[in-house]
């Protein structure tokens, strides 16, 4: 396995793919009817929903502590905001997946967490499920015309603050680390640049 290098060629080309496909498709799609739309719609909510059935066979079955798969990272909240937003055409699930997924998924695409780089299979699992958030909240601007509002912030803080609660607490009852609460995440990434653990 070859160590993931953030400035490496191959991590470089990744991510420069990661962001075409996120701003351009739903650009592409756009100009498309109403049937295309909804296909890519699918295409979104299906590599999705594999992403997180991956998490949780390499996090929670292979590591033999079914705990640490379960689908409790913010990104994972981003993943099913935005899943329901395409289902339910709910503006509030818009809003939560933009203002984490983008942080989040942002992040995990520039520096993910893991300590091998491309061609490891956890590693491309994490590009291609980080770019679809992204690619989600790009559909619902670019196709839906859907806007965050500075209003919206306060709302988005009160559903953080909750969620919050519930990890903290899901991590002290199962011996977890979503969020990265108790630790910083493995690999060379942004919190390498935080305060030691726990936040």
């Amino acid at each position: 396995m070859n160590e993931l290098i953030l400035l490496s060629p191959s991590h470089i080309i990744t991510v420069l793919l990661s962001m075409l496909a996120i701003i351009f498709i739903p650009k592409y799609f756009k100009l498309s009817n109403e049937m295309a739309q909804k296909n890519l719609r699918f295409v979104i909510i299906f590599l999705l929903l594999v992403n997180q059935a991956m998490d949780f066979y390499r996090e929670g079955v292979m590591s033999d502590r079914w705990q640490d798969g379960l689908p409790l990272h913010l990104c994972d909240f981003s993943t099913m905001a935005i899943i329901l937003y395409f289902l339910t055409a709910k503006r509030d699930f818009f809003v939560f997946a933009f203002f984490f997924g983008i942080a989040g998924g942002g992040m995990s695409i520039l520096t993910p967490d893991t300590v091998y780089g491309f061609p490891y299979v956890g590693y491309i699992q994490s590009q291609i499920g980080h770019t679809m958030i992204l690619m989600g909240v790009t559909y619902a601007m670019v196709i839906d015309n859907q806007r965050p509002f500075l209003k919206d912030i306060p709302k988005v803080f009160m559903y953080a603050t909750v969620l919050l609660l519930f990890t903290y607490l899901m991590n002290y009852l199962l011996g977890t680390n979503y969020w990265f609460l108790a630790e910083k995440p493995i690999g060379d990434n942004i919190t390498a640049l935080m305060r030691p653990e726990p936040f």
